[in-house]
C-alpha cells in the first residue's frame, strides 16, 4: 500500500540481558538482516550458547525498529502525498492539459485516501493498546471481572438439542467472527515462535522476562484446550480430541442451576443466587465474552506463560483457552508448540495468520521428520471391526431421523469400513505368516473398490455434522446405561473376535466369520461378559482414527503411502496388528503454505548440518531467500576432549553394529570401558546405549560379571528406564533428582545408562559435575529393514537423485550422536570429556557429521591406555585451573 523509503540499519545493541558473547553478536546481526530482508534462514548454534535467548532478543529488537519505522514513513507518505496532491491542483488551474493533470490528481486522491485510511487503523490499534495498558492494577481489575461475572450470566438463551441425532452444526462460531473482526483492524507484524514442548516454551518466556523486552514486549504463551481447560468436567476426559469436542458442547448443550457468590468488593460473600443456566454460545460457565476478554489483556500485557494462564483462569472463572485465542491479534511475539503452528487445522482453528509474519522454528534438527510423523496415521483391524459394530448400532438407532443424504453418507462410510476391513483378510498361503505391501492410496482405494466415493465430500460432512463426537456420545451413553433386551444393538462378529481373544484361542475354523463381520444375534448387555480390556477399546471410539486415515488417503498421491501389515490368524494379536499406516513421504506438501505466507522464517537448532535434506524438501520453490548460519561453541578450544574409541581394552578392534554388539568380547569391552571410566572421570558420567534392549543387556552383563559391583564403590549406578517409571518406582525426573542429588548432595560420583533418542537424549542439561562425562556406545542406526524405512529412501533416492536415501539414513544416525554429545557442555566455562566407541568414528566421512567444535579436536585412539591417560591429564589441568 505504500512503498518502503529505506531498509533498516542493523543495530549494534539488542538489549541483551550481559554482555554478549561474540557468536552471540554475530547471530543477532545476521537473524536482523534476514528478518529486514524478508529472507530464510537456517541457524546452527551449539546446544549451551543460549540460542533460544539469542533469536528473541534479535526478532523482539526488529519488530520494534520495524513498528517505529512504518508508523514514521506512513506519516511521512502522508505529508508527502498531500504536497504533491495540493501541486497537482494548483496546476490544474491554469493548465492546457487538463486531462491528464486530472488523472494525476485522481491518482494522488486514492493514495491519500489509503493512507489515511491505514493511519486512522493505526490509530485506533494504539487506542486499544494504551487503553489496556492504563488497566495497570491488577486488585481492582480483578474485582471487576467478578462483578461482571454476575452480571453476564444472567445473559444466557435458552436452547435444548439433541447431542446424538445428525444435524448440520457449525464447528466454532467463533473462527468467523473473529476473521472478520481481524480484516477491518491494523494488521501488526508477529513472530510465531515455536518449539517441540510447552517445558521448552516456557523457558523461553522466563528468559524474555529477564530482558528489557519483558517490561514491555507483548508475549502470549498458546497451547491446546488440554494444557489450558479449567473446567472440571472437560478436564478429566482421556484425550485432546474428546476435550475439543466436549468443549464446543458446551457452548449448546443445556446447563443446570448454578449457584454464584457475589462479592461485596472486600473480598466478602454477601449473598447465592441460584441463575438457571441453559445452552447459548455461553454454556460453558466459564465463557464469558467479556470475561474471556478481560482475561485475554491481562495475559498479554503481564506476559503469562501456560501455568500463569491456568492459575489466573482458574483464580478468575474464566476460560484460559479462549482468553489466549482473543490475545492472538494484539500480542507481539506468540509462543507455541509444533503442533499448533504446522497443522493447517489447528491454526484455523486458533486463528494464526501467518502472512506477512515472522516464523521461528527452535529445536529444528528434526523438523522433516517431525512433520512426517505429524501427518502419519494408522488404523487396525480391530478398530475397524469396532466401529463397524458402533456404526451398525448408530445407524440402527437413529434411522428414521436421518435425512436422505445423511443416511447416504453414513451408508457410504459403512461401505468404507466393510472394504477395508476385506482387504485385511488373513493370507490364504499357510506359509506367509505375515504380509507387508506398500502401495499408494489410489491403489488401496482401487483394490477396496471405494474409489468412486467422494471422500472430500465424505469428510467434510462428518465435520459439518460433528459425526465422530455424536456418535463417542451415543455408545458411552449405551455403556452406561445398558436398556431392555429389545432396545439392545445386537452383538456383530467383533464381539466373538474380542472373546477369543481374551480366553486366548485361535481362530481356527471361524474366518468366515471373521471375513463378514455382520449383524447376526442378539445378546442382552449384562450376559456379554467382555473383559475390561475389551471395554477400554471399544471407549477408544475408532472413529477417529478413521476420518484421520481418510483424510490422508485424499493428499496427493505422490506424498505419501499406504503400508498394508496382514498378519497371520493364528498369531495372538493378529487383530491389533493387522492394519493400514498412512506414511507421509513428502513433508513439504504440508510446509509449502507457510513458506509462501511467512515473511521470514528462522529455523535454528543445535545440530542443523546437514541442511541438504532441509533445503531440498521443504525450501527448493525459493532457494534464492535460504541463508546458511553456522556458529562456532562459547566455550574454548581446550574445554572439552573428544575421543574416538576404535579398540578396547582388549586390543581388539570395537564394533557395535547389530551382528556383533552382543558377543561376549564386546560386551566385556565395553563392561571394562565403563569400569575403567568410572575410575578417572570425577562426578557425573553418562553412557548412552543403541537402544534399551541393549542397554539391558549390558546392565545384566555388568551385574553377572561383578563390573556393577566394583563400579558402585567408586559411582552409584543409575538406569533409564523403556516404562515412565524404572524398577526403583521413579519417574523420570526422579531418577534425574536422585542422580543429581547422589552427586551434588552426597558428593559421590554417579553412571548413568541411558539411550540415544530416548528421554534423557535431548532437551535434558547435564551441567557441570552432573556431565563431566559423556560415552556414545556404537551408532544408533535406525532399522533399516522396516517397510517404512525402504520406502522412505527409495522415495528419497528417485526425487532428490542416487545416494539421497543412504545420506539421510546415515544424518538419521548422527543428528542422534550430535544431540547426545550436546548434553554435556552447557555454558561458557564447563567442560567435559566424549567419548564415541565405536571404530567407525575413525571414519572420515561419519567425523564430518560431527558437530565442527567436537571434530575438530577429535582424537583417533589405536590404544584404549591413550584415552586412560589423556583422561587423566584432562581432568587434573581442570583440577588445577
Amino acid at each position: 500500500m505504500y512503498a518502503r523509503l529505506k531498509s533498516l540499519e542493523t543495530p549494534t545493541d539488542f538489549e541483551f540481558p550481559f554482555a554478549p558473547y561474540t557468536i552471540q553478536q554475530q547471530l543477532m546481526q545476521e537473524l536482523f538482516e534476514i528478518l529486514e530482508n524478508k529472507q530464510i534462514g537456517i541457524f546452527e548454534s551449539p546446544t549451551g550458547t543460549g540460542k533460544s535467548l539469542t533469536l528473541t532478543c534479535a526478532a523482539l529488537k526488529w519488530l520494534e525498529q520495524h513498528e517505529n519505522h512504518v508508523r514514521h514513513e506512513i506519516q511521512e507518505r502522508l505529508d508527502e502525498v498531500s504536497r504533491e496532491l495540493l501541486h497537482c491542483e494548483k496546476e490544474n488551474q491554469g493548465a492546457i492539459d487538463w486531462f491528464s493533470l486530472h488523472a494525476k490528481s485522481h491518482e494522488k486522491r486514492c493514495q491519500l485516501l489509503q493512507l489515511r485510511d491505514m493511519k486512522k487503523l493505526l490509530d485506533e490499534y494504539d487506542q486499544r493498546l494504551a487503553a489496556i495498558k492504563e488497566k495497570k492494577n491488577i486488585a481492582k481489575y480483578s474485582k471487576k471481572i467478578t462483578r461482571k461475572r454476575e452480571i453476564s450470566m444472567h445473559d444466557i438463551d435458552d436452547a435444548e438439542e439433541n447431542l446424538y441425532s445428525l444435524d448440520e452444526t457449525e464447528a466454532d462460531e467463533s473462527i468467523d467472527s473473529e476473521g472478520s473482526e481481524a480484516s477491518q483492524s491494523y494488521q501488526n507484524v508477529q513472530i510465531f515462535f515455536c518449539s517441540r514442548t510447552h517445558a521448552q516454551l516456557a523457558q523461553v518466556m522466563k528468559e524474555i522476562k529477564r530482558t528489557p523486552y519483558g517490561r514491555r514486549a507483548r508475549c502470549l504463551s498458546l497451547a491446546s484446550r488440554q494444557q489450558l481447560c479449567v473446567n472440571a468436567q472437560v478436564r478429566k476426559l482421556s484425550n485432546s480430541s474428546m476435550i475439543n469436542e466436549r468443549c464446543l458442547d458446551l457452548a449448546k448443550e443445556s446447563k443446570g442451576s448454578t449457584k454464584i457468590t457475589a462479592s461485596d468488593g472486600n473480598g466478602c460473600a454477601c449473598k447465592k443466587a441460584s441463575v438457571s443456566r441453559k445452552s447459548s454460545k455461553g454454556g460453558c460457565p466459564y465463557k464469558t465474552q467479556s470475561l474471556v476478554e478481560n482475561l485475554s489483556e491481562l495475559a498479554v500485557m503481564n506476559n503469562f506463560d501456560i501455568e500463569d494462564l491456568v492459575q489466573e483462569g482458574e483464580r478468575l472463572q474464566t476460560c484460559p483457552y479462549y482468553a489466549a485465542r482473543s490475545s492472538v491479534p494484539i500480542a507481539q511475539i506468540v509462543l507455541l508448540p509444533y503442533q499448533l503452528l504446522f497443522n493447517h487445522k489447528s491454526r484455523h482453528q486458533i486463528g494464526i495468520n501467518l502472512k506477512g509474519n515472522i516464523i521461528i522454528i527452535d529445536e529444528a534438527h528434526n523438523l522433516l521428520d517431525t512433520i512426517a510423523q505429524m501427518y502419519s496415521c494408522e488404523i487396525n483391524l480391530q478398530q475397524l471391526a469396532t466401529l463397524q459394530q458402533q456404526m451398525q448400532s448408530y445407524k440402527l438407532r437413529y434411522a428414521n431421523k436421518f435425512s436422505s443424504a445423511n443416511l447416504l453418507h453414513i451408508n457410504q462410510l459403512l461401505f468404507v469400513i466393510k472394504r477395508l476391513i476385506k482387504l485385511l483378510k488373513p493370507s490364504q498361503n499357510p506359509a506367509s505368516k505375515t504380509i507387508h505391501r506398500m502401495i499408494c492410496t489410489y491403489e488401496l482405494m482401487s483394490e477396496g473398490d471405494f474409489f468412486n466415493i467422494d471422500l472430500y465430500q465424505l469428510l467434510q460432512f462428518c465435520e459439518r455434522t460433528r459425526l465422530a463426537q455424536k456418535l463417542q456420545g451415543f455408545i458411552k451413553k449405551l455403556e452406561e446405561a445398558p436398556q431392555p433386551k429389545e432396545n439392545q444393538f445386537p452383538e456383530s462378529s467383533t464381539v466373538d473376535i474380542l472373546k477369543r481373544l481374551e480366553k486366548k484361542q485361535q481362530f481356527e475354523g471361524n474366518r468366515k466369520t471373521l471375513e463378514s463381520h455382520t449383524l447376526t444375534r442378539e445378546v442382552e448387555a449384562p450376559e456379554a461378559k467382555v473383559s475390561q480390556e475389551h471395554k477400554n477399546f471399544i471407549t477408544s471410539f475408532p472413529i477417529r482414527f478413521l476420518i484421520t486415515f481418510l483424510e490422508a488417503l485424499i493428499e496427493k498421491a505422490d506424498d505419501g503411502r499406504v503400508l498394508i501389515n496382514i498378519e497371520d490368524e493364528s498369531s495372538k494379536d493378529f487383530c491389533r496388528q493387522s492394519g493400514f499406516k498412512y506414511i507421509l513421504l513428502n513433508p513439504s506438501a504440508h510446509f509449502e503454505d507457510i513458506v509462501k505466507e511467512a515473511r521470514a522464517i528462522i529455523v535454528a537448532g543445535g545440530t542443523m548440518q546437514p541442511t541438504f535434506e532441509l533445503t531440498e524438501q521443504l525450501f527448493s520453490a525459493c532457494p534464492e531467500r535460504v541463508k546458511l548460519r553456522f556458529y562456532d561453541h562459547i566455550v574454548s578450544s581446550d574445554a572439552v576432549l573428544p575421543f574416538a574409541i576404535t579398540q578396547g581394552p582388549s586390543g581388539k578392534n570395537l564394533c557395535f553394529n547389530y551382528s556383533q554388539r552382543a558377543t561376549v568380547e564386546a560386551l566385556s569391552d565395553i563392561s571394562a570401558i565403563l569400569e575403567n571410566l568410572c575410575n578417572v572421570v570425577p562426578a557425573g558420567l553418562v553412557c548412552f546405549l543403541p537402544s534399551y534392549d541393549y542397554l539391558d543387556t549390558i546392565y545384566s552383563h555388568l551385574q553377572t560379571s561383578g563390573a556393577l559391583e566394583r563400579i558402585s564403590k567408586r559411582k552409584r549406578v543409575f538406569k533409564e528406564s523403556r516404562s515412565s517409571t524404572n524398577k526403583e518406582n521413579c519417574s523420570v525426573e526422579e531418577l534425574l533428582d536422585r542422580y543429581a542429588s547422589s552427586i551434588k548432595v552426597q558428593n559421590n560420583g554417579a553412571l548413568l545408562l541411558s539411550v540415544v533418542g530416548g528421554k534423557l537424549s535431548e532437551g535434558l542439561n547435564f551441567t557441570d559435575d552432573l556431565g563431566r562425562g559423556v560415552i556414545v556406545v556404537g551408532l544408533p542406526y535406525p532399522n533399516r529393514q522396516s517397510p517404512e524405512m525402504q520406502e522412505r529412501l527409495k522415495y528419497l533416492d528417485s526425487t532428490l537423485g542416487s545416494g539421497s536415501g543412504k545420506e539421510y539414513y546415515e544424518n538419521l544416525c548422527m543428528k542422534a550422536v550430535n544431540q547426545c554429545i550436546g548434553r554435556a557442555v552447557r555454558h561458557i566455562g564447563d567442560y567435559a570429556c566424549v567419548y564415541l566407541v565405536d571404530v567407525r568414528y575413525a571414519n572420515q566421512n561419519i567425523q564430518k557429521k560431527l558437530p565442527q567444535w567436537i571434530a575438530r579436536h577429535i582424537q583417533v585412539t589405536t590404544s584404549y591406555g591413550q584415552v586412560q591417560a589423556s583422561t587423566v591429564k584432562f581432568f587434573k589441568t581442570k583440577n588445577k585451573n
